[in-house]
């Protein structure tokens, strides 16, 4: 449809002051009808208004169906995920001897030598190095908790050269046992395993089943890729400029760090955002990791271990900095990895250094797991003056232990999105999932996740720092576009801007929070074509 209307719908805007009205209560814009012509919405109010715009173009009546903007995901890790639910073997769940089960008969199948992977998630009990050399000695295999931390067998150490004597390169760690023997556990060095990657074929139907089954079928109309390999960024291209995927804004990581692709030197940095890229596919930005995961963070509770048991810190500050006025002065957005506090506290130095240096500059940095845990607001209320963004994952409030002693690090607040709000005002909505847990690339899913703050078990996780609804709608929309210098073009459902819009089954704010993952999305609407469900699932054409 190149023009159409569609009237008798609830649509949720996100256009409101936030002030509550009767019609309103939430204040994020209430409407019950809007009009597109060509990728654009033209008009949104009443359904008088809108035949009037829409001339001869069809009529939809919705039927009391609720719209709206369609979600935008500000960081994620599609490839991965791909990956890990189409060529790897997933093993999330599973205990010990069923992974090794698993793992034995992978390697009876597959001709010897052959690499296996495995995809486990965070805090499962894994097979050791041992374990996975009696169930396929003849074979490399790796069983991955996260892209940060994984285990190895023999055979997969000898094909990545590593023993006891290699020197783990800046940000990687490889444990060893009481011996000094290599125990198969590696920490952020997922690039030094020489993996033969899936034929193109087979990553691009990877690819496309699980931006459609994953992202499109939720709703998500932007989703802002990490990129991994080459191949698979030119595979995600070719699928968003043939309207296989939602729109897609790729950002590449600066060495060091996971999946290096592009270096920041003088004269060497090429054009990105707009420039480099269409509305459906751009390369956005840089990623630079500061520290590792969890466990790899950079934290001063941890440094009255031994050096080589620090939190796995990337670069110093003035290597930082430096990378950062160099972004900021070409133009480009930078995400800063930094889960740690000493982590955090080097890029929030970083920021403001910039923000003296170019004191007008809206340039948005962002502080990728920002506040997951937190102890005070000094640090964020530093960022948020030097004009950078905290993004957290509250997703991740799922794998937390059930004891609060073994939640990381000791004592701090965990996701407290609440006191975000007071001192930030935004929450930018992602998944940040690389296969441990695709589920979080719906984001209903992360939604409830912000209204419950609960983890798998249903266990309370840091309650008071629960945030409502219509601010987990925001977190997706209106805050997720802010955070990506998309806010002209979407975020919400207004006249001028691309008509992407997702329509649900039901009223979210009529659903009980705990249920909020089992909404229906009928239709994902992107510049004001179909992208997934169909038009009679909506309503009555007339």
């Amino acid at each position: 449809m190149s023009g159409f209307g569609i009237v008798g719908a609830r649509i949720l805007t996100m256009a409101g002051d936030c002030t509550p009205a009767p019609a309103d209560p939430d204040g994020i814009g209430v409407a019950e009808a809007l009009a597109v012509r060509d990728d654009r919405i033209v008009a949104v109010g009443g359904a008088a208004e809108i035949r009037g715009e829409v001339g001869d173009g069809p009529v939809i009546d919705a039927g009391g169906r609720t719209i709206l903007p369609g979600f935008i995901d500000v960081h994620t890790h599609v490839e991965m995920t791909a990956l890990s639910r189409h060529v790897w073997t997933d093993v999330r769940g599973r205990n010990r001897e069923e992974i090794l089960q698993t793992v034995a008969r992978e390697a009876a199948a597959r001709p010897a030598g052959e690499w296996i992977i495995a995809q486990g998630t965070f805090g499962q009990d894994l097979p050791s190095r041992r374990d996975l050399d009696e169930a396929a000695p003849g074979h490399c295999v790796a069983v991955r908790w996260s892209m940060h931390k994984f285990v190895l067998n023999s055979a997969a150490l000898s094909a990545a050269g590593l023993d006891p004597a290699t020197v783990a390169p800046p940000g990687v760690r490889f444990q060893k046992d009481a011996d000094g023997a290599l125990n198969g556990v590696i920490e952020e060095g997922w690039d030094l395993l020489p993996v033969p990657d899936p034929d193109q074929a087979t990553l691009s139907e990877a690819l496309r089943e699980t931006l459609a089954g994953y992202f499109l079928a939720n709703g998500v109309t932007t989703v802002h890729e990490i990129g991994y390999t080459r191949a698979g960024i030119q595979a995600l291209r070719r699928l968003a400029e043939d309207g296989q995927a939602p729109r897609l804004g790729v950002s590449l990581t600066v060495p060091p760090g996971h999946q290096p692709l592009v270096r920041i030197e003088d004269g060497a940095i090429p054009p990105f955002g707009p420039r480099l890229g269409s509305s459906r596919f751009w390369y956005h930005g840089f990623k630079i990791f500061m520290d590792g995961g969890r466990d790899g963070a950079f934290r001063s509770n941890g440094l009255g271990e031994k050096a080589d048991r620090w939190g796995l810190l990337t670069r110093l500050y003035p290597t930082l900095t430096e990378e950062l006025l160099r972004a900021a002065e070409a133009g480009i957005q930078v995400f800063v990895h930094a889960i740690g506090d000493l982590s955090q506290e080097i890029a929030v130095s970083a920021v403001e250094r910039v923000h003296e240096a170019f004191p007008e500059l809206d340039h948005r940095i962002r502080v990728e797991h920002f506040f997951n845990e937190s102890t005070g607001t000094e640090l964020l209320e530093r960022l948020v003056a030097a004009g950078g963004l905290a993004v957290p994952n509250p997703g991740f409030v799922f794998a937390e232990p059930d004891d609060p002693a073994l939640r990381l690090p000791p004592g701090a607040g965990k996701y407290a999105l609440r006191t975000l709000l007071q001192v930030q005002g935004r929450v930018p909505g992602n998944s940040d999932t690389a296969g441990a847990q695709p589920f979080t690339t719906n984001p209903w899913f992360t939604m409830m996740c912000m209204l419950r703050l609960r983890n798998k078990n249903d266990v309370p996780v840091n309650e008071p720092e629960r945030i409502g609804l219509a601010q987990a709608l925001r977190a997706f929309t209106v805050d997720a576009a802010y955070a990506t210098f998309a806010e002209e073009e979407r975020g919400s459902l207004e006249p001028g801007k691309l008509a992407d819009l997702a329509v649900i089954d039901r009223d979210p704010f009529e659903v009980p929070a705990a249920d909020l993952d089992s909404i229906r999305t009928l239709a994902t609407v992107i510049g004001g074509e179909l992208a997934h469900g169909s038009w009679q699932d909506v309503g009555t054409a007339g």
